[in-house]
């Protein structure tokens, strides 16, 4: 076999199985990503999100967005990280964990506060009383 001849297999063989181990290890050993649960939200004090439980959408309820890194979610949570109640909001032992509110002006369909909800409806009879006399005209 001439390695001249084939430089590139010899080359790129040994980086992709370097880079596929290294892989591997960061992300099903080490755990070294991000993972976001749904964490709790009171849409009388914070800006929720919206979601639904099921398609038909008859029942709603209001969340954040909680971000973490995956190897603090085992070291609390153990396997099952599904089902964990620490998963879903920031501890002190956390490396990295940020919560996240809805943000009315870019994403305003898909929150909700209260507050706003109620200030909305007060306005509008005036709003539609004041338009009225003005289409009149």
């Amino acid at each position: 076999m001439n390695l001249r001849n084939h430089i590139l297999a010899v080359v790129l063989v040994p980086a992709v199985l370097i880079i596929v181990f290294l892989s591997y290890y960061r992300f099903m050993v080490d755990h070294d990503y991000m993972v976001t649960y749904e964490g709790a939200c009171d849409p009388a004090t914070q800006d929720c999100y919206i979601g639904c439980d099921d398609d038909e959408c008859t029942e709603e309820y209001y969340y954040s967005t909680v971000e973490k890194y995956a190897a603090d979610v085992y070291a609390q949570c153990g396997p099952d990280i599904t089902d964990c109640e620490t998963a879903s909001s920031c501890v002190a032992e956390d490396r990295a964990c940020s919560v996240t509110y809805c943000d009315i002006e870019t994403e305003g369909d898909l929150c909700e506060t209260l507050t706003e909800a109620a200030d909305e409806t007060e306005p509008m009879p005036e709003e539609a009383g004041d338009e009225e006399p003005e289409e009149t005209e």
